[in-house]
């Protein structure tokens, strides 16, 4: 079960970040070339499968996640290990924050979807940051 739930968690890490990457570095240079009318519709279209996708890696990660915590952390005394794993933590749930305010389509994240190239650069810099903190707790 254990090499099950690492597996869910690093599929569904990959899956949430390589979307970001995708979104960020390939599709928005991309829209470019498009006119704004075809620009809007195929980027709905992206947005539309990305929140599924996007979503359903939260999911995961969130379950995957505790579980891992509780299967490698959870006796272990307070220290570095702890300390690097709450920021990731809190990381990882800003980062899932931004990623829903960017997908659910209410009004009220408007003003942050109207900034979506720069919240995209933001999470996609998280993510690689909570990757980062991830393969150090796994050396140590």
């Amino acid at each position: 079960m254990t090499t099950l739930m690492q597996w869910i968690h690093l599929m569904a890490a990959v899956t949430g970040i390589g979307g970001l990457a995708f979104l960020l570095l390939i599709l928005m240079p991309s829209l470019r070339v498009l006119n704004p009318e075809q620009r809007s519709t195929l980027f709905q279209a992206v947005a539309n499968r990305f929140r599924w996708a996007s979503w359903s890696a939260i999911a995961l990660l969130l379950a995957s996640g505790i579980y891992n915590v509780r299967q490698y952390y959870w006796e272990l005394a307070w220290g570095r290990s702890w300390s690097f794993l709450t920021f990731k933590i809190i990381l990882s749930l800003v980062l899932f924050s931004i990623v829903l305010g960017l997908t659910i389509p209410w009004r009220v994240f408007d003003r942050l979807r109207a900034r979506r190239q720069t919240w995209l650069i933001v999470a996609l810099s998280m993510g690689v940051v909570v990757i980062l903190i991830s393969a150090y707790l796994r050396r140590g």
